[in-house]
């Protein structure tokens, strides 16, 4: 005897061995139980949600936005952790509020907004700008089945929530944009 074991066994061992793999990669893919409350782009002026805001509640506190990034966005300049100049850009769909987005521009060619006295975040979670990607609260996960990289973003997280999804996108461990989206219309 060499030594060596059977063929058969070695066979064996890689199948157990790919099974693991299987079931440890898709468990890594199914994506974390959903919140069950809303998630918000919240300040103190005006909480964000896309289950309940109308483009009027937005105007009264925030005033008319800047038509950005493209034709139907509305957006403001706002001020993030460390008095760093954001983006908050926002989508109405028949009056209601379709999506929100806060993030560090990326482009030149972004307007240079005054920004307005109002810090915004992501709720539940006090999630800012600038913050860790490891400060997501359980509810996100890696999106699976996502290229490396994303463009502007080599890392994008999602939470489900009723009505809704949120997402928080960045680079080396950093979160750079968060965006919420209605579900529904």
């Amino acid at each position: 005897m060499s030594g060596e074991p059977p063929d058969f066994a070695m066979q064996r061992a890689v199948e157990i061995l790919a099974s693991i793999y299987e079931r440890v990669h898709k468990q890594q893919d199914a994506p974390p139980p959903p919140s069950d409350k809303p998630i918000l782009i919240f300040s103190e002026r005006i909480a964000l949600d896309v289950n309940a805001t109308t483009k009027a509640d937005v105007e009264r506190q925030l005033g008319i936005g800047f038509m950005y990034p493209t034709r139907g966005w509305h957006s403001y300049g706002v001020r993030g952790t460390n008095n760093a100049r954001l983006l908050l850009s926002i989508f109405y769909s028949k009056g209601q509020l379709a999506s929100a987005e806060l993030y560090l521009p990326k482009v030149d060619r972004a307007p240079k907004l005054e920004p307005q006295d109002a810090h915004f975040r992501l709720v539940p979670g006090e999630i800012e700008v600038g913050m860790p990607m490891t400060s997501l609260p359980e509810h996100f996960g890696r999106m699976a089945g996502m290229p490396t990289e994303l463009g502007a973003y080599a890392e994008m997280f999602e939470a489900r929530f009723p009505g809704g999804a949120a997402y928080a996108m960045g680079n080396d461990g950093i979160i750079e944009r968060l965006a919420i989206y209605t579900l529904q219309r």
